[in-house]
């Protein structure tokens, strides 16, 4: 079942080598979790580039965006500090307050060939909110009444949220604003069309006191105002998704129904991705999901990183002939893809693979 995904000879096809910090005492970290969308000839991924301070010996450098000040502020500690808590290299604790060692922004890189990319030079989403002061990360695209849309997530002290942008040509981004408001609510993919009048999304409400992180669908009617919420997809204990589920990529309209390749993790934090298929008229009710995962970390670069045993995905590209190119970020380090078909995808949520 984990051979269903093919992925790329050509893999890993985004390192953090390929690209500049945006600017000189910082160092780029990671380069993941890919949008992506086909315009025209060019394929183009918008891709989460993780920078940090270049740390001087024996410190730990954090970083967040002062929207005050208008540029991101630096905190640097001494590793020996009785008050410091920095085994994660994620993130640290000081003095009981969490603080990142990387700040995200949303960087645009095109491709002919759907594997060789060129980044462009500066930013395409880049912090500029108290709510996007830890980053603007993990984007996803779909594109509707000719604009093309961007959903990104938004962290801060606020806590973890989703607001939307647009672009026309993907050069020029204009923020709409926090259409999901924190504390914790991401993994949001709009439908590529309406569904009975109405624009249609995923999201993933976190986990509480009696819940786990499930897949859930609502609707709008002006892609600002969401409603209309319905569970649809929810983790099952002990298994490859035992402990959350989330979207990845605006779904597919197939005859079968909403195909959907979404991610799952388990108990330890292992991430896969699988493929489920929900009404087409009403996208928030269940078909069929597979049971098992259709991609795993297995690969080096899939395995060891920044974040191991993870394969997330939020891009794909569908070709007319049904061939799915499905971008991942692995390790939560690096971007790769692994190509499969429509058929094959449906095939695999009705466990017939």
């Amino acid at each position: 079942m984990s051979n269903l995904l093919k992925r790329l000879d050509a893999n890993p096809l985004i390192t953090p080598d390929v690209i500049g910090p945006s600017r000189p005492d910082f160092e780029v970290v990671c380069t993941l979790n890919p949008a992506a969308i086909r315009v025209g000839e060019e394929t183009l991924l918008l891709v989460r580039v993780g920078e940090r301070p270049i740390a001087e010996a024996g410190e730990v450098a954090t970083v967040l965006f002062d929207a005050d000040a208008g540029e991101p502020k630096i905190i640097r500690l001494r590793r020996d500090d009785p008050d410091l808590d920095a085994r994660d290299p994620r993130a640290v604790t000081y003095k009981g307050e969490g603080l990142l060692t990387s700040l995200s922004h949303i960087r645009v890189a095109r491709s002919r060939d759907g594997i060789h990319f060129r980044f462009d030079p500066s930013p395409a989403i880049f912090p500029s909110e108290p709510s996007e002061a830890y980053g603007c990360e993990d984007p996803r695209v779909v594109c509707l009444d000719g604009r093309y849309y961007v959903q990104y997530v938004i962290a801060s002290t606020l806590g973890v949220g989703t607001s939307l942008a647009v672009t026309d040509d993907f050069r020029t981004f204009q923020k709409l604003g926090i259409i999901f408001p924190p504390p914790w609510n991401k993994d949001v993919a709009i439908f590529p069309e309406k569904v009975g009048g109405s624009y249609v999304c995923r999201h993933r409400p976190y986990k509480g006191y009696l819940n786990r992180p499930s897949i859930w669908t609502a609707y709008s009617p002006d892609l600002l105002c969401w409603g209309r919420h319905g569970a649809t997809l929810s983790p099952k204990p002990g298994t490859w998704q035992g402990e959350r589920v989330g979207s990845g990529a605006p779904p597919i309209r197939t005859d079968a129904g909403w195909l959907d390749i979404y991610h799952g993790a388990d108990e330890s934090g292992r991430y896969c991705l699988g493929a489920m298929l929900t009404d087409l008229e009403r996208p928030e009710r269940l078909i069929c999901h597979s049971s098992r995962p259709v991609l795993e970390p297995q690969a080096d670069y899939e395995r060891t990183g920044f974040y191991g045993n993870c394969v997330f995905s939020n891009g794909l590209v569908a070709l007319p002939d049904g061939t799915l190119t499905v971008y991942y970020g692995a390790a939560d380090r690096i971007c790769a893809a692994a190509v499969t078909t429509v058929e094959e995808m449906i095939a695999a949520a009705r466990d017939e693979l």
